[in-house]
């Protein structure tokens, strides 16, 4: 594949992938901290893209900062990146392997000087997008509001369906995973083991009360309250060396299945993946920064 082609498939999904993270950002509620400081952060995307565009197509710009001075609205923004990404489309549809090659000398906005091809300003705004589009999702995910799967992967094959080996209609689950008639699905969990799950039962909630009595017993210190809410399988509260199942307001609180929290003591599961696809929620993202290695040994043990 010509590395101008290759360039087009990545400009594509950075539009797509831009256009998802704002549709989802449009769930927050608009006086909510974190979505000024989100659409901030899109914003500066926005200005990095016109900046280096500038500098590609040697046009000049008139930007002192790469953030901006005011945020925003989100509907100014979405506009703002929507022309832009169809600016970068368009440019690099164009652009030949001797261009992209060439080496420019420009200056930052801070006033230092720089030097950089095309092809490492282009390959720097995908790179940089995606790196601020996942800040963007972590924001949404504390916020409740589940991100758009960010992949190339996954845009390509919704892209270019045929092309990839897909069946234009979109098929959700593996053969494997249907019925004999293939309309009685029975889904598995991805992140588990396949072996048959057991249906849940009040015990499940006493043992695991019992094994973490057991780590606080052992001499992890917390300083804070913490729950644990079993979406619906109970609640574990933690005061001190005190443990047990009251639904009581605690300083932090860990929303997570019992078979999600399982997977994450055995390592299964990553916690910062659990809480970016919205398996585990938590109340206080500061707190459970400060707690995060007890939080990890309560983790383990509860899977033990």
């Amino acid at each position: 594949m010509r590395r101008v082609k290759a360039l087009e498939h990545l400009f594509r999904y950075k539009a797509e992938a831009d256009r998802e993270i704002l549709a989802a950002l449009a769930s927050l509620d608009r006086a909510a901290p974190a979505t000024e400081i989100a659409i901030r952060t899109l914003a500066h995307v926005s200005i990095v893209d016109q900046i280096f565009l500038a500098h590609m197509t040697c046009a000049g710009h008139d930007y002192t900062s790469a953030n901006a001075t005011v945020a925003p609205t989100l509907e100014k923004l979405s506009d703002e990146m929507q022309a832009t990404d169809s600016e970068l489309v368009a440019y690099v549809t164009q652009v030949d392997d001797g261009q992209l090659a060439e080496v420019i000398d420009f200056n930052f906005v801070d006033g230092d000087l720089g030097r950089m091809s095309r092809s490492e300003m282009l390959m720097h705004l995908i790179t940089h997008s995606s790196y601020h589009r996942g800040q963007v999702g972590w924001m949404l995910t504390i916020n409740g509001v589940t991100p758009p799967a960010d992949g190339l992967t996954r845009y390509l094959h919704a892209a270019e369906a045929v092309v990839r080996r897909r069946d234009t209609t979109p098929q959700l689950l593996a053969p494997d995973l249907l019925g004999e008639k293939g309309n009685d699905v029975t889904v598995r969990a991805l992140y588990h083991d396949t072996a048959k799950v057991e249906p849940l039962e009040i015990s499940r909630l006493e043992a695991l009360t019992e094994r973490i009595k057991d780590s606080v017993a052992s001499g992890i210190i917390l300083g804070k309250t913490l729950k644990f809410n079993l979406k619906g399988d109970g609640f574990i509260f933690i005061d001190g060396k005190v443990v047990s199942n009251e639904d009581k307001q605690a300083d932090l609180t860990l929303s997570v299945g019992m078979d999600d929290l399982r997977a994450i003591g055995q390592g299964k599961l990553a916690p910062m993946a659990a809480v970016l696809s919205g398996r585990l929620r938590v109340s206080d993202m500061g707190v459970a920064l400060g707690l995060q290695s007890q939080m990890k040994a309560l983790f383990i043990n509860s899977a033990s």
